[in-house]
């Protein structure tokens, strides 16, 4: 389990709100954090800035995070399942996860999210993050 206390440095870290150290200490120069999906926190973040932008932005998602556990690989690679709750417009939801952490030179390198109920974490994003209205999503195109 080498790798592992690295992941839970992160939690440690992002439980205080420390993210200099997050990205200084933590997160490989070149990270790679994919989120599954379709809907306004998916995608591919590349670098640490992106990755913890991404992280402000799942923390105004509401989503709260229990019955976590890890293991590791023989390669190295960290596993984590949990459990993230969230509340929107009065109805519960639950998101089965679980996150591959790839490690690199003592650093988190590639994370994989896999998300065990895509429809729901769809409704319940789409319903935490709406679109502007096409004329100030337009603007800018020009």
């Amino acid at each position: 389990m080498a790798n592992t206390p690295i992941v839970l440095k992160m939690y440690e870290y992002f439980g205080k709100g420390d993210m200099d150290s997050i990205m200084s200490e933590l997160f490989h120069p070149e990270i790679t954090w994919v989120m599954p999906g379709h809907h306004p926190l998916s995608g591919e973040m590349k670098g640490p800035q992106a990755v913890v932008a991404f992280f402000g932005e799942l923390f105004k998602a509401g989503i709260r995070v229990d019955n976590i556990h890890f293991g590791e690989f023989e390669d190295g690679t960290v596993i984590e399942k949990h459990m993230g709750h969230g509340t929107l417009n009065g109805e519960d939801f639950v998101f089965p996860t679980c996150t591959s952490y790839g490690i690199v030179d003592g650093r988190i390198h590639h994370v994989q999210v896999h998300n065990g109920d895509y429809p729901s974490v769809e409704r319940y994003m789409w319903g935490m993050f709406k679109l502007k209205g096409i004329p100030e999503r337009l603007e800018h195109t020009a």
